[in-house]
């Protein structure tokens, strides 16, 4: 019964925070604070199982021209941690993005960790509106497990294309919809109903392909594969590259 006592609390508690500005802005800060948490252990998890595969999509940076010359700059959207800092090349410039201010921490650790990379600026932005990000100025823009979880994909891509070069490329890994037909599908379309309000706007029925065959790149180049992951849910990955 004490148990039922302290849920009513908390849930009272909760209701009462949410009916004033000052009470939701504290709930909104935690959340923030948790959620960057949670996920920076999540990244390093992910990262075990998936650095072959990311090594793989981003091999061909360590030749880039601009690599050579010791002067690549990388934008990377929904940054969250920096998990992908230990992958790209020695004396990489990067422009960090992400709406979540309290990943703040775990950048700077990263950042030190890999300090053959510099991070040299982190924009507090929605991945759909990164206007503190100058036209043509990266030689690439990165991402992984990032498109699944924005308002509007055609939206980010037309920013990515803005930001980019003249002949750069966008890379990217990220969880999609599985195969139509199979029960990993049917799951995922029960799922999907409550998933998107239990992790931060994500959604498990990603199809970004679509959106990447119509959005204009010059050249376009992916494979689906199934991540060697624990959760089926979140197996079935895209990942490639896109030229403007």
């Amino acid at each position: 019964m004490a148990v039922v006592w302290w849920i009513l609390t908390f849930v009272g508690i909760l209701v009462t925070a949410l009916l004033t500005q000052q009470g939701r802005a504290m709930l909104l800060l935690i959340y923030r604070k948790v959620y960057a948490y949670v996920l920076s252990r999540i990244a390093k998890s992910y990262n075990k199982k998936m650095s072959p595969f990311k090594e793989k999509l981003l091999e061909d940076l360590k030749t880039h021209p601009a690599s050579a010359a010791g002067n690549l700059t990388v934008l990377e959207i929904g940054v969250g941690a920096g998990a992908n800092f230990k992958f790209y090349p020695s004396g990489t410039s990067i422009i960090a993005v992400d709406p979540n201010p309290e990943f703040d921490k775990y950048l700077m650790k990263n950042a030190e960790e890999f300090g053959e990379v510099k991070l040299r600026q982190f924009v507090i932005a929605p991945r759909e509106n990164m206007a503190d990000v100058a036209d043509h100025s990266v030689d690439a823009v990165v991402c992984t497990l990032v498109m699944c979880s924005v308002a509007d994909q055609p939206k980010v891509l037309s920013e990515i294309k803005r930001v980019l070069k003249p002949g750069g490329k966008f890379y990217y890994m990220e969880h999609v919809r599985g195969t139509p037909g199979t029960w990993v599908y049917t799951f995922q379309n029960w799922v999907d109903i409550v998933w998107p309000y239990l992790a931060d706007g994500c959604t498990v029925r990603s199809e970004l392909w679509n959106h990447l065959d119509t959005a204009g790149f010059s050249q376009v180049d992916y494979q689906k594969f199934n991540a060697p992951l624990k959760m089926a849910l979140i197996e079935p990955h895209l990942m490639g590259t896109a030229t403007k």
